[in-house]
């Protein structure tokens, strides 16, 4: 699944990514809505959780246990901002970046570090998950 996000990815930047590249939210969301983007730690390799873009202000996040909650997406400069139910953090941001061909994501809060691992377009299973 890798290659599709690569492919998907592909068709939204300019052909020419350097490492490092910082991802505008907006081209970030292009990628993402309508789909589902799975999250791995990039030091331990461990899954984060599982996210659904359902439009560009709304997700869906289900953590390693499974647990979901909904999310709204905030855009503010070059950072993605999610205030999810559960824990309406105003300080959850992160900023997308490239990273020789890895789609990667860093808190900017505690630095943590995640990579996209897959991409499709299967919904998180939750109870009472919205579907739009």
């Amino acid at each position: 699944m890798k290659s599709l996000a690569l492919t998907l990815f592909t068709g939204l930047m300019a052909s020419n990514v350097s490492a490092q590249e910082q991802i505008a939210p907006d081209a970030f969301l292009e990628l993402a809505v309508g789909r589902t983007l799975s999250f791995t730690n990039q030091v331990s390799g461990t899954l984060v959780g599982i996210e659904q873009f359902l439009r560009p202000d709304l997700s869906v996040w289900a953590d390693e246990t499974g647990r979901c909650t909904y999310g709204r997406i905030e855009k503010r400069g070059p950072l993605l901002c999610f205030l999810y139910e559960d824990d309406p953090d105003p300080n959850n941001c992160w900023v997308p970046f490239m990273d020789e061909g890895t789609l990667l994501v860093l808190s900017q809060t505690t630095q943590e570090l995640q990579r996209i691992s897959d991409i499709s377009k299967e919904p998180v299973i939750c109870e009472g998950a919205p579907t739009s």
